[in-house]
């Protein structure tokens, strides 16, 4: 097994060797590539994780540019597992800037291999969790290749395209874009998918883009609701979150409110109220709010005071529940 290298033995070693970025040692390039990627591939073992400050990033985007090695597959894929290490790291977020992400763009137009793309848009995913770099992204064609990549038959490819969507639609802007692009739509049928990391990426960017009430309306438009309702029950309980979560945001607006009671979604709602994880239990009492609170809308000793009531009845349902978790291991059932 080859002996590790960290990122600035592998800048260190092209700076001072450039001849082994020529096709005739392109083997050499690659076992040193795999000298990084490999032990760092796992994020809760990576050593370069640990390691404080900025890597040489501008190392890796420049041998990427390099056109014998854009030909390459192997070497592609080697370089965007690289950049995905390093991007996990906020002080390599924030120097890759617009070159990075061109070079990155550059390699997925069009990819070599499936791989290369699925690989391309977790260093979009990573490297879109800084403001400036959505903002950069948005000058490129980036987020319609995303977009496009939801469509794609292999499933890592659309999980990652969905994850890197999701990281974008943080930023207004960002949210803005995915929806002219028609990402709702390309969005809501991968609810329903076999494979629980696409399903998982892909509500979780729902839950973003139902932030804004033009989303809102293309979600009920494209029969998005009943979609989110089945994933409510899902025993994943991040997916039920984020289906609550969107579903919290729809029901902002009447018509998706009124749909959302006739599909009798309140059942499933309460039922997150005491799951074990907090943020969907958040989401599913935010969701009951809006559904539920304007009916009981009123005067401050009448109807106001039955919506007060009504927060504080999930708040003890939700506190209950943490407090019975401490003492058994299984959930009961609510009655």
């Amino acid at each position: 097994m080859a002996v590790e290298k960290t990122a600035k033995d592998v800048s260190l070693i092209c700076t001072k060797d450039k001849r082994i970025l020529e096709e005739d040692r392109r083997s050499e390039l690659l076992d040193l590539l795999r000298a990084f990627v490999q032990p760092n591939e796992n994020p809760n073992l990576s050593s370069n994780f640990n390691i404080p400050g900025a890597d040489p990033v501008h190392v890796f985007i420049e041998i990427l540019l390099q056109r014998s090695v854009q030909k390459d597959a192997e070497a592609v894929h080697l370089l965007l597992r690289s950049l995905k290490i390093l991007s996990r790291k906020q002080d390599n977020r924030c120097i890759i800037g617009a070159d990075g992400i061109m070079a990155v763009l550059l390699s997925l137009s069009p990819p070599l291999t499936p791989k290369i793309a699925a690989e391309g848009a977790n260093v979009l995913l990573n490297v879109c969790y800084e403001p400036q770099n959505v903002s950069a992204l948005l000058n490129t064609t980036g987020v319609q290749q995303l977009v496009g990549f939801l469509s794609d038959d292999d499933p890592d490819l659309q999980a990652n395209a969905a994850g890197a969507i999701q990281s974008i639609c943080f930023q207004p802007l960002g949210r803005q874009r995915v929806c002219d692009l028609g990402g709702i739509q390309s969005l809501l049928p991968l609810l329903g998918c076999n494979h629980p990391k696409v399903v998982t990426r892909a509500a979780g960017a729902i839950h973003n883009l139902s932030s804004d009430s033009e989303s809102i309306r293309l979600i009920r438009k494209y029969a998005g609701i009943p979609r989110l309702l089945l994933l409510l029950s899902d025993t994943n309980v991040a997916v039920a979150g984020s289906a609550a979560g969107a579903l919290q945001n729809v029901s902002r607006e009447l018509a998706s409110r009124l749909l959302i009671r006739e599909m009798d979604a309140i059942p499933a709602l309460a039922m997150l109220l005491s799951c074990e994880d907090v943020h969907a239990q958040v989401c599913a009492a935010g969701a009951l709010l809006n559904i539920l609170g304007p009916d009981l809308e009123g005067g401050m000793y009448g109807p106001r005071a039955d919506r007060r009531s009504l927060g504080r009845m999930m708040s003890l349902v939700m506190a209950a529940s943490m407090v019975f978790d401490g003492v058994y291991e299984k959930r009961p059932d609510i009655v």
